[in-house]
């Protein structure tokens, strides 16, 4: 007989087992392929810890003569399974690369030179857009940062600005031919962007807050993406704080239509085309403008790809203008975007069936996010520091 706490340590083990792979899986340490046999083993274990006479009628059935000798076949027979598995993984990539190998032979020397990223690629068409209400002493900076082997067109809108500092600023920024200034009367942040897209002669269109810094060659990483994408109609990378937080942000891999319509998980700086900005009505002076505009590409079927990079750098400073008003008032617009984009809303089932999360994710989402009444949105912005001090991103 085995006494409790014997029991009670079995579960406990077995359990931190299996969540330790799960979390390895998520944090994608562990690929998908490989965490089957893991989890069922785990699996196996807990169910064994928690009723100990199954463990019993096992070891009678296969003749054994202890408990532990059963634990001792089942271990080895895993890892048989484990090594297994290895070889026909390691077999399968050796013939591979034979015929990689082999295919680079046939090719010739001159494949090298062909198959060059840089080589017969179309020139850049880019335009930033960018946005500014007072900003003017980080202006410079965000103009700056926009370092790429092509010329890309800088777009300053000015919305509005009182600061003398700031005005001072764009007028001698009116002067420099790589910029065009554009001025309004204060109309918020999407009607600045419209009004840059306006001015836009750019095929590919990529905001840019006056306070955040892209990285170098970022636009030129983003458009080869884009160019190599044809069906594409966007595309996004990770970002990075600074200044009074510090982390980087993962984005996700792939286009989730389901997860947009509880959490917006995609990039504010990211590189659309200037024809999908346009069909899909660009940025408004509605609630949530920027994850009301990803809603709106979704809803009409448009579809991104992910760049794998850091492609700009979020300053976090001082009192934050928007957000903090915005999570605020975070059931009341997340009622207005659900409505705004009832029909993709009402579309659910299917894109839960396109995208196919995880049953976890089907289960936590609705309560975690959407209206947020399970979660209360200062846990919500702890958990989100935290995720990206360490590099990571919604799971």
């Amino acid at each position: 007989m085995i006494d409790l706490k014997t029991r009670l340590l079995a579960i406990a083990g077995s359990l931190a087992l299996l969540i330790m792979v799960i979390d390895l899986v998520r944090r994608r340490r562990l690929k998908e392929e490989y965490s089957v046999l893991w989890v069922a083993a785990a699996t196996v274990l807990l169910i064994l810890a928690a009723w100990y006479q199954l463990l019993g009628w096992v070891t009678t059935a296969i003749g054994g003569v202890a408990l532990s000798t059963t634990l001792f076949f089942f271990a080895l027979l895993f890892v048989f399974f484990m090594l297994l598995h290895y070889s026909v993984s390691i077999s399968t990539l050796e013939r591979r690369l034979t015929a990689l190998v082999q295919e680079i032979g046939l090719l010739g020397p001159s494949a090298a030179v062909e198959d060059r990223p840089d080589r017969d690629q179309p020139p850049l068409s880019v335009s930033v857009i960018i946005p500014c209400f007072n900003d003017g002493p980080l202006l410079r900076e965000a103009l700056a940062s926009i370092a790429e082997p092509e010329d890309v067109q800088a777009i300053i809108v000015d919305d509005g600005s009182t600061d003398p500092a700031t005005l001072a600023i764009l007028e001698e920024l009116a002067a420099e031919p790589t910029v065009v200034l554009v001025r309004q009367d204060n109309a918020g942040l999407g009607a600045a962007r419209m009004r840059g897209l306006g001015e836009a002669t750019g095929d590919l269109i990529f905001p840019l807050d006056a306070d955040d810094l892209l990285v170098e060659g970022a636009l030129t990483t983003m458009a080869r993406r884009l160019q190599g994408e044809p069906d594409a109609d966007f595309t996004w990378g990770d970002y990075e704080l600074f200044g009074d937080q510090s982390g980087i942000y993962r984005s996700p891999s792939r286009w989730l239509p389901w997860t947009l319509t509880y959490v917006n998980p995609y990039p504010v700086s990211s590189m659309f085309r200037r024809s999908a900005l346009l069909t899909a009505g660009g940025w408004t002076g509605r609630a949530y403008e920027d994850w009301d505009l990803w809603l709106r590409c979704a809803a009409i079927g448009m579809t991104g790809v992910r760049t794998d990079a850091v492609v700009y750098r979020r300053r976090i400073h001082g009192p934050q203008r928007l957000l903090p008003e915005a999570r605020r008032r975070h059931g009341e617009l997340y009622k207005v975007i659900r409505t705004d984009n009832a029909a993709l809303f009402d579309d659910r089932p299917r894109l839960r069936a396109m995208e196919r999360p995880a049953t976890w994710k089907r289960l936590a989402y609705p309560i975690m996010f959407g209206a947020r009444r399970g979660v209360p949105v200062r846990l919500e912005e702890a958990l989100k520091q935290r995720m990206m001090r360490r590099g990571r991103g919604l799971p």
